[in-house]
């Protein structure tokens, strides 16, 4: 009856948008959305950008900053210690120069002196202010344009820390360069190398390590363009008779394996212009420029042989940084390739020669087992004929059959299951002795 409680009520009439006299356009969203919601139109493209761009400078920003930061802060603490040294220095050599002179001048007056006496004094005096002077350049900031223009009322020199300088040393500290040609001595100037080294390498390493990810990244992008100009194949990670893992897609996503010889002479070839360019203007001839720099992109930095001319500082700290980001991108180009090969080398097993199942708990080769697979199927196949076999149907001359993946270790595991089944939920165990299996 109508009035049956059990009874539903009919569905509502579905909307029909033609019978209704609105007829959809499917490639207009707006008339697909309700009421109260707006399409939002899509980001205009230098936005894209922006957003992709704008990280990376954020981080090149932040670590410049903080490599000029740090060199201000090393020239207010090392500068006046460098003064002050370089004042008592100086006093000092001019002290032992004159006490020579007037010792020598008074021994000369002297009649009773004999010259085998006089030459052991002016020895001993002259290896005195000898010592004075190499101490004094060795630790007191002073040089010969120091000395010459002491007496003058004003000194005269190249200042050891200057904010170039110090430009200098904060860029190989936090690159970890470290040639040690100007280091800190005072206590405050070492404490704060530390905590400034602690949050700083960090921060370079960073920096430099994306910079040449996105140097890699557009030599593999012009690479891969240049290579399909050509109408060339992609060099393909793994062999083509390899298998493939489940997870590993990347032949079919187009990676491109740049040869190794390019990446090395991209490297050899940037060093050779820094060798160029410093052997010009440091006076250098091009070994030593190569040397230098094959020191400094490795990160060495033995401080046998650094610059000196402080006009081309800042050119090179850029050679410097832009030198490691190179090393960076060759060595992720590089390396990339042969840890992947590394990676899925396992995962491709062209030959289980000596390879190892386990069968009813015991380990048997699988060569072996490939041999006596049809034998111990005839033997002991028929005692559990009437044993019903859980998994899929198998025929009894299954091990006669050749597999796809008959190199692959799958079907040696699909025949040892069967085998245990056959066996009869391992209460039975196999072992092979003189060639010829046996029942324990």
């Amino acid at each position: 009856s109508t009035g049956s409680p059990s009874s539903s009520p009919p569905p509502p009439p579905l909307y029909d948008p033609i019978l209704d006299g609105v007829t959809p356009d499917p490639w207009d969203l707006e008339q697909l959305l309700e009421d109260d919601q707006v399409l939002v139109p899509s980001m205009p493209r230098w936005k894209q950008y922006a957003r992709i761009v704008l990280p990376h400078v954020g981080l090149v920003l932040l670590s410049f900053s903080y490599i000029v930061g740090g060199a201000l802060a090393f020239y207010k603490l090392e500068k006046p210690h460098e003064v002050r040294v370089r004042e008592q220095g100086l006093k000092e050599i001019v002290e032992h120069r004159d006490r020579l002179l007037n010792e020598m001048w008074e021994h000369l007056n002297q009649e009773d002196k004999t010259e085998e006496e006089l030459t052991r004094l002016a020895e001993a005096y002259v290896d005195n202010v000898t010592r004075v002077l190499f101490d004094a350049f060795d630790t007191h900031y002073i040089n010969a344009d120091h000395i010459n223009t002491h007496e003058e009322g004003h000194v005269q020199g190249d200042d050891y820390w200057t904010f170039i300088t110090a430009l200098f040393f904060t860029t190989t500290l936090l690159t970890t360069i470290g040639y040690g040609n100007l280091v800190p001595v005072t206590w405050q100037g070492r404490m704060f190398c530390i905590v400034y080294a602690l949050f700083g390498v960090p921060l370079i390493l960073i920096t430099v390590a994306d910079i040449g990810k996105y140097l890699s990244e557009n030599i593999t992008w012009l690479y891969k363009r240049y290579h399909s100009k050509r109408g060339g194949k992609h060099e393909p990670l793994l062999n083509q008779d390899d298998k493939k893992d489940g997870d590993d897609k990347m032949n079919e996503l187009g990676y491109v394996a740049i040869p190794v010889s390019l990446i090395v002479a991209i490297l050899l070839g940037y060093i050779c212009i820094g060798a160029v360019l410093l052997s010009s203007w440091e006076n250098w001839d091009f070994f030593s420029g190569f040397y230098f720099s094959f020191i400094t992109m490795t990160t060495v930095g033995f401080g046998d042989i650094v610059p000196t001319n402080k006009g081309y500082f800042l050119i090179d700290l850029c050679y410097i940084i832009i030198g490691l980001a190179i090393t960076t991108m060759c060595i992720d180009l590089v390396g990339i390739q042969y840890i992947r090969k590394i990676h899925y080398f396992g995962r491709a097993i062209k030959d289980a020669r000596f390879a190892l199942v386990n069968v009813g708990g015991r380990m048997v080769h699988v060569p072996d087992l490939m041999r006596y697979a049809s034998v111990l199927q005839q033997k002991y196949g028929k005692k559990h004929a009437d044993t019903i076999i859980k998994g899929a149907y198998a025929p009894k001359d299954i091990a006669r059959i050749r597999f796809i993946d008959y190199t692959s270790l799958a079907s040696c595991e699909s025949i040892a299951t069967l085998l245990s089944n056959l066996c009869g939920g391992g209460s039975t165990k196999y072992q092979r002795e003189d060639n010829d299996p046996e029942e324990v």
